[in-house]
């Protein structure tokens, strides 16, 4: 298993993940990334609507990004 690590980042806010998580695969990051960017844009934190959950490697290499947007656009 490796560890990814899932980075909240925008222009004027950014909040590291200093944990990470153990996963099986490069895709098993992705999908967890999808579902972190849905649970910001249901939470109404618009501040974070156009921002991005980046996601590391340990090495801390960015591997790939999901957008975070609005609810109104995820529900559609």
């Amino acid at each position: 298993m490796k560890r990814y690590f899932f980075d909240a980042v925008g222009e004027q806010r950014r909040e590291y993940d200093y944990c990470g998580r153990h996963l099986k695969t490069a895709e098993g990051a992705f999908q967890l990334a999808e579902l972190i960017a849905l649970d910001y844009a249901v939470k109404g934190e618009d501040e974070w609507v156009g921002c991005s959950i980046n996601v590391r490697d340990a090495e801390g290499q960015k591997l790939f990004s999901v957008p975070i947007q609005s609810s109104f656009l995820v529900a559609a």
